[in-house]
Protein backbone atom coordinates (compact mmCIF):
# COMPACT_ATOMS: atom_id res chain seq x y z
CA UNK A 1 0.00 0.00 0.00
CA UNK A 2 1.30 3.48 -0.89
CA UNK A 3 2.23 5.64 2.08
CA UNK A 4 0.04 8.78 2.07
CA UNK A 5 -1.57 8.01 -1.32
CA UNK A 6 -3.27 11.42 -1.73
CA UNK A 7 0.03 13.21 -1.11
CA UNK A 8 1.78 11.03 -3.69
CA UNK A 9 -1.01 11.58 -6.20
CA UNK A 10 -1.07 15.35 -5.72
CA UNK A 11 2.71 15.57 -6.09
CA UNK A 12 2.57 13.60 -9.34
CA UNK A 13 -0.19 15.86 -10.67
CA UNK A 14 1.69 19.00 -9.64
CA UNK A 15 4.87 17.78 -11.32
CA UNK A 16 3.05 17.82 -14.68
CA UNK A 17 1.74 21.37 -14.30
CA UNK A 18 3.57 24.17 -16.04
CA UNK A 19 2.42 26.56 -13.32
CA UNK A 20 4.32 24.59 -10.67
CA UNK A 21 7.62 25.48 -12.32
CA UNK A 22 6.75 28.93 -13.65
CA UNK A 23 5.62 30.26 -10.28
CA UNK A 24 9.15 29.88 -8.88
CA UNK A 25 10.53 32.02 -11.68
CA UNK A 26 7.85 34.68 -11.29
CA UNK A 27 8.24 34.90 -7.52
CA UNK A 28 12.03 35.04 -7.79
CA UNK A 29 11.81 37.66 -10.54
CA UNK A 30 9.48 39.80 -8.44
CA UNK A 31 11.82 39.48 -5.45
CA UNK A 32 14.81 40.44 -7.62
CA UNK A 33 13.05 43.56 -8.92
CA UNK A 34 11.79 44.59 -5.46
CA UNK A 35 15.16 43.90 -3.84
CA UNK A 36 17.04 45.76 -6.57
CA UNK A 37 14.83 48.84 -6.30
CA UNK A 38 15.03 48.77 -2.51
CA UNK A 39 18.80 48.38 -2.53
CA UNK A 40 19.16 51.19 -5.05
CA UNK A 41 17.09 53.56 -2.93
CA UNK A 42 18.86 52.72 0.34
CA UNK A 43 22.33 53.11 -1.16
CA UNK A 44 21.43 56.66 -2.29
CA UNK A 45 20.21 57.75 1.15
CA UNK A 46 23.22 58.69 3.25
CA UNK A 47 21.27 58.63 6.52
CA UNK A 48 20.74 54.84 6.36
CA UNK A 49 23.64 53.05 8.09
CA UNK A 50 24.27 49.41 7.17
CA UNK A 51 22.53 49.09 3.82
CA UNK A 52 22.89 45.30 3.82
CA UNK A 53 21.26 44.91 7.24
CA UNK A 54 18.45 47.37 6.40
CA UNK A 55 17.71 45.59 3.10
CA UNK A 56 17.81 42.22 4.84
CA UNK A 57 15.27 43.33 7.46
CA UNK A 58 12.83 44.78 4.93
CA UNK A 59 12.98 41.70 2.68
CA UNK A 60 12.58 39.38 5.68
CA UNK A 61 9.44 41.15 6.91
CA UNK A 62 8.08 41.29 3.37
CA UNK A 63 8.49 37.50 3.13
CA UNK A 64 6.83 37.15 6.55
CA UNK A 65 3.73 39.03 5.40
CA UNK A 66 3.77 36.97 2.20
CA UNK A 67 3.84 33.69 4.18
CA UNK A 68 0.93 34.78 6.37
CA UNK A 69 -1.11 35.96 3.38
CA UNK A 70 -0.68 32.61 1.61
CA UNK A 71 -2.84 30.95 4.28
CA UNK A 72 -5.82 31.72 2.05
CA UNK A 73 -4.74 28.86 -0.22
CA UNK A 74 -5.86 26.29 2.35
CA UNK A 75 -8.69 28.25 3.98
CA UNK A 76 -11.33 26.87 1.58
CA UNK A 77 -9.89 23.51 0.48
CA UNK A 78 -12.03 21.32 2.77
CA UNK A 79 -15.11 23.55 2.99
CA UNK A 80 -15.31 23.56 -0.82
CA UNK A 81 -15.41 19.75 -0.81
CA UNK A 82 -18.16 19.83 1.82
CA UNK A 83 -20.26 22.24 -0.22
CA UNK A 84 -19.91 20.10 -3.34
CA UNK A 85 -20.64 16.87 -1.43
CA UNK A 86 -17.43 15.10 -2.53
CA UNK A 87 -15.63 14.88 0.81
CA UNK A 88 -17.60 11.84 1.93
CA UNK A 89 -16.53 9.90 -1.16
CA UNK A 90 -12.93 9.95 0.06
CA UNK A 91 -13.89 8.19 3.27
CA UNK A 92 -15.64 5.35 1.40
CA UNK A 93 -12.10 4.06 0.80
CA UNK A 94 -9.42 3.04 3.28
CA UNK A 95 -8.25 6.63 3.68
CA UNK A 96 -8.19 8.20 7.13
CA UNK A 97 -8.17 11.78 8.34
CA UNK A 98 -4.37 12.12 8.21
CA UNK A 99 -4.28 11.01 4.57
CA UNK A 100 -6.91 13.54 3.49
CA UNK A 101 -5.55 16.38 5.64
CA UNK A 102 -1.95 15.97 4.48
CA UNK A 103 -3.08 15.49 0.87
CA UNK A 104 -5.09 18.71 0.91
CA UNK A 105 -2.24 20.52 2.67
CA UNK A 106 0.32 19.42 0.08
CA UNK A 107 -2.00 20.04 -2.86
CA UNK A 108 -2.87 23.60 -1.87
CA UNK A 109 0.45 24.65 -0.34
CA UNK A 110 2.91 23.31 -2.93
CA UNK A 111 2.80 26.23 -5.35
CA UNK A 112 2.90 28.81 -2.57
CA UNK A 113 5.84 26.91 -1.04
CA UNK A 114 7.72 27.29 -4.31
CA UNK A 115 6.83 30.99 -4.32
CA UNK A 116 8.40 31.42 -0.88
CA UNK A 117 11.37 29.21 -1.71
CA UNK A 118 12.13 31.26 -4.82
CA UNK A 119 12.64 34.40 -2.72
CA UNK A 120 15.31 32.90 -0.44
CA UNK A 121 18.22 33.24 -2.94
CA UNK A 122 17.35 36.92 -3.37
CA UNK A 123 17.50 37.45 0.39
CA UNK A 124 20.80 35.53 0.48
CA UNK A 125 22.37 38.01 -1.97
CA UNK A 126 22.30 40.56 0.84
CA UNK A 127 25.03 38.51 2.56
CA UNK A 128 27.54 39.89 0.06
CA UNK A 129 26.82 43.47 1.24
CA UNK A 130 27.99 42.80 4.77
CA UNK A 131 26.26 43.34 8.08
CA UNK A 132 24.41 39.99 7.88
CA UNK A 133 25.89 36.68 8.97
CA UNK A 134 25.15 33.25 7.54
CA UNK A 135 23.64 32.20 10.85
CA UNK A 136 21.14 35.09 10.77
CA UNK A 137 20.10 34.17 7.22
CA UNK A 138 19.59 30.51 8.18
CA UNK A 139 17.54 31.52 11.21
CA UNK A 140 15.35 33.80 9.08
CA UNK A 141 14.81 30.98 6.57
CA UNK A 142 13.79 28.60 9.38
CA UNK A 143 11.46 31.19 10.93
CA UNK A 144 9.78 31.93 7.59
CA UNK A 145 9.27 28.24 6.76
CA UNK A 146 7.85 27.77 10.26
CA UNK A 147 5.42 30.68 9.76
CA UNK A 148 4.48 29.24 6.36
CA UNK A 149 3.65 25.86 7.91
CA UNK A 150 1.74 27.48 10.79
CA UNK A 151 -0.34 29.72 8.49
CA UNK A 152 -1.34 26.87 6.17
CA UNK A 153 -2.31 24.51 8.99
CA UNK A 154 -4.38 27.30 10.54
CA UNK A 155 -6.13 27.77 7.20
CA UNK A 156 -6.72 24.01 6.94
CA UNK A 157 -8.25 23.88 10.42
CA UNK A 158 -10.50 26.85 9.62
CA UNK A 159 -11.63 25.07 6.45
CA UNK A 160 -12.47 21.90 8.40
CA UNK A 161 -14.51 23.86 10.95
CA UNK A 162 -16.46 25.81 8.31
CA UNK A 163 -18.67 25.10 5.36
CA UNK A 164 -19.23 28.54 3.85
CA UNK A 165 -16.30 30.12 2.01
CA UNK A 166 -16.57 33.51 3.72
CA UNK A 167 -16.76 31.93 7.16
CA UNK A 168 -13.70 29.77 6.43
CA UNK A 169 -11.63 32.78 5.39
CA UNK A 170 -12.90 34.80 8.36
CA UNK A 171 -12.05 31.97 10.79
CA UNK A 172 -8.55 31.67 9.33
CA UNK A 173 -8.05 35.45 9.55
CA UNK A 174 -9.23 35.57 13.18
CA UNK A 175 -7.04 32.61 14.10
CA UNK A 176 -3.92 34.11 12.53
CA UNK A 177 -4.62 37.62 13.82
CA UNK A 178 -5.20 36.27 17.31
CA UNK A 179 -1.92 34.36 17.43
CA UNK A 180 0.05 37.19 15.81
CA UNK A 181 -1.18 40.00 18.06
CA UNK A 182 -2.69 38.33 21.12
CA UNK A 183 0.47 36.94 22.80
CA UNK A 184 2.51 40.17 22.36
CA UNK A 185 -0.34 42.27 23.79
CA UNK A 186 -0.75 39.93 26.75
CA UNK A 187 3.01 39.93 27.22
CA UNK A 188 2.98 43.74 27.31
CA UNK A 189 0.29 43.69 29.99
CA UNK A 190 2.15 41.07 32.03
CA UNK A 191 5.45 42.97 31.71
CA UNK A 192 3.76 46.05 33.19
CA UNK A 193 3.11 43.91 36.26
CA UNK A 194 6.89 43.25 36.49
CA UNK A 195 6.64 39.50 35.93
CA UNK A 196 9.78 39.51 33.72
CA UNK A 197 10.55 36.18 31.98
CA UNK A 198 6.92 34.90 31.90
CA UNK A 199 6.05 37.85 29.67
CA UNK A 200 8.78 36.89 27.21
CA UNK A 201 7.67 33.26 27.25
CA UNK A 202 4.10 34.35 26.54
CA UNK A 203 5.21 36.51 23.60
CA UNK A 204 7.12 33.55 22.16
CA UNK A 205 3.81 31.90 21.23
CA UNK A 206 3.37 34.47 18.44
CA UNK A 207 4.65 33.26 15.02
CA UNK A 208 6.42 36.58 14.42
CA UNK A 209 8.34 36.58 17.70
CA UNK A 210 11.15 34.38 16.36
CA UNK A 211 11.74 36.86 13.55
CA UNK A 212 11.77 39.72 16.06
CA UNK A 213 14.41 37.88 18.09
CA UNK A 214 16.68 37.68 15.04
CA UNK A 215 16.40 41.42 14.42
CA UNK A 216 17.46 42.36 17.95
CA UNK A 217 20.95 43.96 18.13
CA UNK A 218 22.44 41.36 20.47
CA UNK A 219 20.37 38.45 19.24
CA UNK A 220 17.37 37.05 21.10
CA UNK A 221 17.47 34.38 23.79
CA UNK A 222 14.06 32.92 22.99
CA UNK A 223 14.43 32.25 19.25
CA UNK A 224 14.59 28.46 19.45
CA UNK A 225 11.91 28.32 22.12
CA UNK A 226 9.53 30.37 19.96
CA UNK A 227 10.39 28.29 16.90
CA UNK A 228 9.58 25.02 18.67
CA UNK A 229 6.38 26.31 20.30
CA UNK A 230 4.98 27.68 17.03
CA UNK A 231 5.95 24.49 15.20
CA UNK A 232 4.20 22.29 17.78
CA UNK A 233 1.14 24.54 17.61
CA UNK A 234 1.03 24.03 13.83
CA UNK A 235 1.17 20.24 14.30
CA UNK A 236 -1.63 20.55 16.86
CA UNK A 237 -3.75 22.38 14.27
CA UNK A 238 -3.02 19.64 11.73
CA UNK A 239 -3.84 16.86 14.21
CA UNK A 240 -7.08 18.58 15.21
CA UNK A 241 -8.08 18.99 11.56
CA UNK A 242 -7.25 15.32 10.85
CA UNK A 243 -9.29 14.16 13.84
CA UNK A 244 -12.28 16.28 12.88
CA UNK A 245 -12.23 15.52 9.13
CA UNK A 246 -14.06 12.14 9.11
CA UNK A 247 -17.00 13.66 11.00
CA UNK A 248 -17.32 17.19 9.64
CA UNK A 249 -19.07 16.18 6.39
CA UNK A 250 -21.78 13.95 7.87
CA UNK A 251 -25.39 15.15 8.14
CA UNK A 252 -26.74 13.75 11.37
CA UNK A 253 -30.35 13.63 12.45
CA UNK A 254 -30.94 16.58 14.72
CA UNK A 255 -32.29 15.98 18.24
CA UNK A 256 -35.26 17.75 19.66
CA UNK A 257 -33.01 20.50 20.95
CA UNK A 258 -31.13 22.57 18.41
CA UNK A 259 -27.43 21.87 18.01
CA UNK A 260 -24.96 24.71 18.50
CA UNK A 261 -24.50 25.05 14.73
CA UNK A 262 -28.25 25.49 14.24
CA UNK A 263 -28.42 27.97 17.09
CA UNK A 264 -25.55 29.97 15.65
CA UNK A 265 -27.19 29.96 12.22
CA UNK A 266 -30.50 31.10 13.73
CA UNK A 267 -28.67 33.83 15.64
CA UNK A 268 -26.81 34.87 12.48
CA UNK A 269 -29.82 35.11 10.20
CA UNK A 270 -32.45 35.77 12.84
CA UNK A 271 -35.72 34.07 13.60
CA UNK A 272 -38.26 33.41 10.82
CA UNK A 273 -40.23 36.55 11.64
CA UNK A 274 -37.09 38.69 11.44
CA UNK A 275 -36.01 37.07 8.15
CA UNK A 276 -39.44 37.63 6.66
CA UNK A 277 -39.47 41.29 7.69
CA UNK A 278 -35.94 41.77 6.31
CA UNK A 279 -36.91 40.13 3.02
CA UNK A 280 -39.91 42.40 2.59
CA UNK A 281 -37.94 45.57 3.32
CA UNK A 282 -34.85 44.81 1.23
CA UNK A 283 -36.46 42.93 -1.65
CA UNK A 284 -38.75 45.90 -2.20
CA UNK A 285 -35.61 47.95 -2.92
CA UNK A 286 -33.59 45.32 -4.82
CA UNK A 287 -33.92 41.53 -4.80
CA UNK A 288 -30.20 40.91 -5.10
CA UNK A 289 -29.59 43.38 -2.28
CA UNK A 290 -31.69 41.16 -0.01
CA UNK A 291 -29.89 38.01 -1.23
CA UNK A 292 -26.42 39.25 -0.21
CA UNK A 293 -27.52 41.08 2.98
CA UNK A 294 -29.27 38.35 4.95
CA UNK A 295 -26.43 37.88 7.47
CA UNK A 296 -27.13 40.35 10.26
CA UNK A 297 -23.73 39.87 11.98
CA UNK A 298 -21.60 40.94 9.01
CA UNK A 299 -22.29 44.70 9.49
CA UNK A 300 -20.92 44.41 13.05
CA UNK A 301 -17.53 42.89 12.15
CA UNK A 302 -15.70 45.94 10.86
CA UNK A 303 -17.08 48.43 13.46
CA UNK A 304 -15.85 46.13 16.25
CA UNK A 305 -12.47 45.79 14.55
CA UNK A 306 -12.32 49.56 14.05
CA UNK A 307 -13.06 50.17 17.72
CA UNK A 308 -10.24 47.83 18.73
CA UNK A 309 -7.78 49.47 16.34
CA UNK A 310 -8.71 52.99 17.47
CA UNK A 311 -8.24 51.91 21.07
CA UNK A 312 -4.79 50.64 20.10
CA UNK A 313 -4.08 53.99 18.42
CA UNK A 314 -5.02 56.00 21.51
CA UNK A 315 -2.92 53.74 23.71
CA UNK A 316 0.06 53.99 21.33
CA UNK A 317 -0.16 57.77 21.10
CA UNK A 318 -0.36 58.07 24.86
CA UNK A 319 2.54 55.72 25.58
CA UNK A 320 4.88 56.87 22.80
CA UNK A 321 7.26 59.79 23.05
CA UNK A 322 5.95 63.12 21.74
CA UNK A 323 8.70 63.32 19.11
CA UNK A 324 7.85 59.85 17.76
CA UNK A 325 4.11 60.31 17.41
CA UNK A 326 4.28 61.51 13.79
CA UNK A 327 6.15 58.35 12.82
CA UNK A 328 3.59 56.28 14.73
CA UNK A 329 0.57 57.77 12.97
CA UNK A 330 1.74 57.14 9.38
CA UNK A 331 1.95 53.31 9.52
CA UNK A 332 -1.26 53.24 11.55
CA UNK A 333 -3.10 55.16 8.82
CA UNK A 334 -1.76 52.83 6.13
CA UNK A 335 -2.83 49.78 8.15
CA UNK A 336 -6.31 51.14 8.85
CA UNK A 337 -6.95 52.16 5.23
CA UNK A 338 -5.61 48.87 3.88
CA UNK A 339 -7.91 46.93 6.23
CA UNK A 340 -10.96 48.89 5.09
CA UNK A 341 -10.13 48.55 1.39
CA UNK A 342 -9.35 44.87 1.86
CA UNK A 343 -12.78 44.35 3.41
CA UNK A 344 -14.51 46.23 0.59
CA UNK A 345 -12.67 44.32 -2.15
CA UNK A 346 -13.38 40.99 -0.44
CA UNK A 347 -17.07 41.68 0.18
CA UNK A 348 -17.60 43.17 -3.30
CA UNK A 349 -16.87 39.95 -5.12
CA UNK A 350 -17.40 37.27 -2.52
CA UNK A 351 -21.08 36.50 -3.21
CA UNK A 352 -20.81 36.93 -6.97
CA UNK A 353 -17.75 34.69 -7.13
CA UNK A 354 -19.43 31.95 -5.14
CA UNK A 355 -22.70 32.13 -7.06
CA UNK A 356 -20.87 32.22 -10.37
CA UNK A 357 -18.82 29.16 -9.41
CA UNK A 358 -21.93 27.14 -8.50
CA UNK A 359 -23.85 28.32 -11.58
CA UNK A 360 -26.47 30.13 -9.48
CA UNK A 361 -25.70 33.50 -11.08
CA UNK A 362 -26.29 32.18 -14.58
CA UNK A 363 -29.51 30.57 -13.34
CA UNK A 364 -30.67 33.92 -11.87
CA UNK A 365 -30.01 35.75 -15.13
CA UNK A 366 -31.85 33.13 -17.18
CA UNK A 367 -34.92 32.54 -14.99
CA UNK A 368 -35.59 35.86 -13.23
CA UNK A 369 -36.31 39.37 -14.53
CA UNK A 370 -33.17 40.69 -12.81
CA UNK A 371 -30.82 42.50 -15.19
CA UNK A 372 -27.02 42.83 -14.83
CA UNK A 373 -27.43 46.50 -13.87
CA UNK A 374 -29.86 45.56 -11.08
CA UNK A 375 -27.47 42.90 -9.78
CA UNK A 376 -24.57 45.35 -9.72
CA UNK A 377 -26.79 47.99 -8.09
CA UNK A 378 -27.84 45.47 -5.42
CA UNK A 379 -24.22 44.62 -4.69
CA UNK A 380 -23.42 48.32 -4.32
CA UNK A 381 -26.35 48.77 -1.93
CA UNK A 382 -24.94 45.94 0.18
CA UNK A 383 -21.48 47.54 0.18
CA UNK A 384 -22.88 50.90 1.27
CA UNK A 385 -24.87 49.18 4.02
CA UNK A 386 -21.75 47.45 5.33
CA UNK A 387 -18.97 49.99 4.83
CA UNK A 388 -20.40 53.51 4.52
CA UNK A 389 -20.47 54.13 8.26
CA UNK A 390 -17.01 52.56 8.80
CA UNK A 391 -15.71 54.78 5.99
CA UNK A 392 -17.05 57.87 7.74
CA UNK A 393 -15.55 56.66 11.02
CA UNK A 394 -12.12 56.13 9.44
CA UNK A 395 -12.26 59.60 7.88
CA UNK A 396 -13.18 61.02 11.29
CA UNK A 397 -10.16 59.25 12.83
CA UNK A 398 -7.95 60.69 10.08
CA UNK A 399 -9.31 64.17 10.74
CA UNK A 400 -8.72 63.70 14.47
CA UNK A 401 -5.07 62.76 13.86
CA UNK A 402 -4.71 65.70 11.49
CA UNK A 403 -5.90 68.03 14.26
CA UNK A 404 -3.73 66.32 16.88
CA UNK A 405 -0.71 66.95 14.65
CA UNK A 406 -1.12 70.71 15.24
CA UNK A 407 -1.32 70.51 19.03
CA UNK A 408 1.43 70.46 21.65
CA UNK A 409 0.75 66.74 22.06
CA UNK A 410 3.00 66.16 18.99
CA UNK A 411 6.41 67.79 19.00
CA UNK A 412 7.93 68.00 15.52
CA UNK A 413 9.53 70.58 13.29
CA UNK A 414 7.63 72.50 10.63
CA UNK A 415 8.90 70.29 7.80
CA UNK A 416 7.70 67.08 9.46
CA UNK A 417 4.29 68.59 10.25
CA UNK A 418 3.88 69.79 6.65
CA UNK A 419 4.78 66.32 5.39
CA UNK A 420 2.32 64.62 7.75
CA UNK A 421 -0.41 67.13 6.82
CA UNK A 422 0.07 66.41 3.12
CA UNK A 423 0.18 62.69 3.79
CA UNK A 424 -3.04 62.71 5.81
CA UNK A 425 -4.84 64.91 3.25
CA UNK A 426 -3.76 62.80 0.29
CA UNK A 427 -4.62 59.52 2.00
CA UNK A 428 -8.09 60.79 2.95
CA UNK A 429 -8.80 61.69 -0.67
CA UNK A 430 -7.35 58.41 -1.89
CA UNK A 431 -9.44 56.45 0.62
CA UNK A 432 -12.67 57.77 -0.88
CA UNK A 433 -11.46 57.22 -4.45
CA UNK A 434 -10.13 53.75 -3.66
CA UNK A 435 -13.38 52.87 -1.87
CA UNK A 436 -15.31 53.44 -5.08
CA UNK A 437 -12.63 51.77 -7.19
CA UNK A 438 -12.47 48.74 -4.86
CA UNK A 439 -16.19 48.16 -5.32
CA UNK A 440 -16.04 48.29 -9.13
CA UNK A 441 -12.78 46.35 -9.44
CA UNK A 442 -13.82 43.76 -6.83
CA UNK A 443 -17.01 42.94 -8.72
CA UNK A 444 -15.16 42.90 -12.04
CA UNK A 445 -12.34 40.61 -10.89
CA UNK A 446 -14.81 38.23 -9.24
CA UNK A 447 -16.66 37.93 -12.54
CA UNK A 448 -13.54 37.75 -14.73
CA UNK A 449 -11.72 35.20 -12.59
CA UNK A 450 -11.45 32.00 -14.62
CA UNK A 451 -10.38 29.93 -11.65
CA UNK A 452 -13.74 30.72 -9.98
CA UNK A 453 -12.57 29.81 -6.48
CA UNK A 454 -10.99 31.04 -3.26
CA UNK A 455 -11.79 34.72 -3.58
CA UNK A 456 -8.95 35.40 -6.04
CA UNK A 457 -10.75 38.55 -7.17
CA UNK A 458 -10.17 40.20 -3.78
CA UNK A 459 -6.44 39.45 -4.00
CA UNK A 460 -6.24 40.90 -7.51
CA UNK A 461 -8.18 43.99 -6.43
CA UNK A 462 -5.86 44.53 -3.48
CA UNK A 463 -2.88 44.17 -5.82
CA UNK A 464 -4.23 46.72 -8.29
CA UNK A 465 -5.18 49.35 -5.71
CA UNK A 466 -2.60 48.86 -2.94
CA UNK A 467 0.47 47.07 -4.30
CA UNK A 468 0.75 49.04 -7.55
CA UNK A 469 0.71 52.48 -5.79
CA UNK A 470 3.39 51.23 -3.38
CA UNK A 471 5.50 50.07 -6.33
CA UNK A 472 4.95 53.48 -7.91
CA UNK A 473 6.20 55.12 -4.71
CA UNK A 474 9.30 52.91 -4.73
CA UNK A 475 9.94 53.76 -8.38
CA UNK A 476 9.59 57.47 -7.61
CA UNK A 477 12.15 57.13 -4.83
CA UNK A 478 14.55 55.37 -7.20
CA UNK A 479 14.19 58.05 -9.88
CA UNK A 480 14.63 60.88 -7.41
CA UNK A 481 17.74 59.20 -6.05
CA UNK A 482 19.29 59.45 -9.52
CA UNK A 483 19.01 63.25 -9.37
CA UNK A 484 20.54 63.54 -5.87
CA UNK A 485 17.22 64.42 -4.26
CA UNK A 486 17.39 65.63 -0.66
CA UNK A 487 15.88 62.76 1.42
CA UNK A 488 14.85 65.14 4.22
CA UNK A 489 12.10 66.63 2.02
CA UNK A 490 9.23 64.27 1.25
CA UNK A 491 6.82 66.80 -0.30
CA UNK A 492 7.78 66.10 -3.92
CA UNK A 493 7.50 62.27 -3.77
CA UNK A 494 4.20 62.55 -1.87
CA UNK A 495 2.73 64.79 -4.56
CA UNK A 496 3.98 62.53 -7.35
CA UNK A 497 2.63 59.46 -5.56
CA UNK A 498 -0.78 61.09 -5.07
CA UNK A 499 -1.09 62.01 -8.76
CA UNK A 500 -0.02 58.59 -10.04
CA UNK A 501 -2.04 56.63 -7.46
CA UNK A 502 -5.12 58.71 -8.22
CA UNK A 503 -4.65 58.06 -11.94
CA UNK A 504 -4.24 54.33 -11.29
CA UNK A 505 -7.43 54.15 -9.21
CA UNK A 506 -9.46 56.13 -11.75
CA UNK A 507 -8.22 54.09 -14.73
CA UNK A 508 -8.88 50.74 -13.04
CA UNK A 509 -12.30 51.88 -11.84
CA UNK A 510 -13.36 53.13 -15.29
CA UNK A 511 -12.03 49.95 -16.92
CA UNK A 512 -13.90 47.74 -14.45
CA UNK A 513 -17.12 49.69 -14.87
CA UNK A 514 -16.88 49.42 -18.67
CA UNK A 515 -16.19 45.67 -18.51
CA UNK A 516 -19.17 45.09 -16.22
CA UNK A 517 -21.46 47.15 -18.44
CA UNK A 518 -20.52 45.30 -21.64
CA UNK A 519 -19.50 41.75 -20.62
CA UNK A 520 -21.44 40.88 -17.47
CA UNK A 521 -23.55 38.11 -19.03
CA UNK A 522 -20.54 36.69 -20.83
CA UNK A 523 -18.47 36.58 -17.64
CA UNK A 524 -21.31 34.98 -15.66
CA UNK A 525 -20.73 31.69 -17.52
CA UNK A 526 -18.14 29.46 -15.80
CA UNK A 527 -15.54 28.13 -18.20
CA UNK A 528 -12.62 25.76 -17.86
CA UNK A 529 -10.09 26.59 -15.19
CA UNK A 530 -7.15 28.59 -16.45
CA UNK A 531 -4.22 29.93 -14.39
CA UNK A 532 -4.04 33.70 -14.13
CA UNK A 533 -0.61 35.21 -13.72
CA UNK A 534 0.62 38.75 -13.40
CA UNK A 535 1.06 39.09 -17.18
CA UNK A 536 -2.46 37.83 -17.81
CA UNK A 537 -3.84 40.23 -15.21
CA UNK A 538 -2.10 43.19 -16.83
CA UNK A 539 -3.33 42.08 -20.27
CA UNK A 540 -6.91 42.04 -19.01
CA UNK A 541 -6.46 45.40 -17.36
CA UNK A 542 -5.15 46.96 -20.57
CA UNK A 543 -7.56 45.05 -22.80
Amino acid sequence: MTLLPIVARELRVASRRKRTYSIRFRSAFTAVVAGGVLLFILTHIPMVPGVGWATFQILAWFCFVHCVGLAGNTADCISEEKREGTLGLLFLTDLNGWDVALGKLFANALQSFYAVLGTFPVVAIVLTLGGVSLGQFCKVALALLNVFFFAHTAGLLASVLSRVQSRAHATAAVLLFGFLTGPPLLAGIVSDWNFGPPALLLAAVSPGYALVQIMLPGGGDFFWFSLVVVHLTAWFFLALASWRLPYCWQDKAGPVRLRWRDRFRQWTYGRPAFREDLRRRLARVNAFFWLVSRNRLTPLVFPILLALVVSLLIWGLWESDSSDRVGFMIPFVLMLHSALLGGVSSEAGQHLEEQRRTGALEFILCTTPLTPNEIIAGQWLALRRLFLRPLMAVLAVDMFMLLVNHTHFVRANAEDKLTSDLFMTFTMIMLVVDFIAAGHVGIWRAMANKQARRNVGAVETFFLLIAIPLLILAAIGALLALFDWDPESAVLPLCLWFILALATAVVTSVTAKHQLATRFREMAVVRASEPIGLIGLLKRLLG
